[in-house]
């Protein structure tokens, strides 16, 4: 054998080698995926925070806990009512949120409520109530 086709022979395999473990290591992830087997689990995880990485604690931004079930429109009258407030009208519910108008303290309000985490999340006073009638 002389050193030229020494030469190519180890070239080719050296190629060859290389380009099977190329393509190993391409198919390694996939296999590595379907190895795993499913994972359930519980994960908590902190309200946000505003400021900086560790957070300014005057910068927290609380979000209320959904309930574990939307409340019913007899419910939030009970809770509208239980907040000080009369004279209480439901509008269409709309993406977990209904507008209450409900009169309290002699105004009567346009209440944006969350029936979902039982929070009133916006308040605006339209005009005085009228009592005479």
């Amino acid at each position: 054998m002389s050193h030229n086709s020494r030469s190519s022979s180890f070239a080719i395999r050296s190629i060859l080698v290389g380009l099977g473990f190329c393509l190993s290591a391409a198919m390694m992830p996939s296999a590595v995926a379907q190895s795993q087997s499913p994972a359930f689990g519980f994960q908590f995880q902190p309200p946000m925070l505003k400021g900086d990485f560790l957070g300014d604690p005057r910068e927290f931004d609380f979000r209320a806990p959904p309930l574990p079930m939307c409340l019913t429109d007899r419910q939030i009258r009970n809770e509208i009512a239980a907040r000080g407030y009369s004279a209480i009208a439901l509008n269409v519910p709309n993406n977990k949120r209904i507008q209450v108008r409900a009169s309290q303290a002699g105004w009567v309000y346009l209440l944006n409520f969350n029936f979902c985490t039982n929070q009133i999340e916006g308040r605006t006073r339209l005009r005085p109530a009228n009592n005479a009638g």
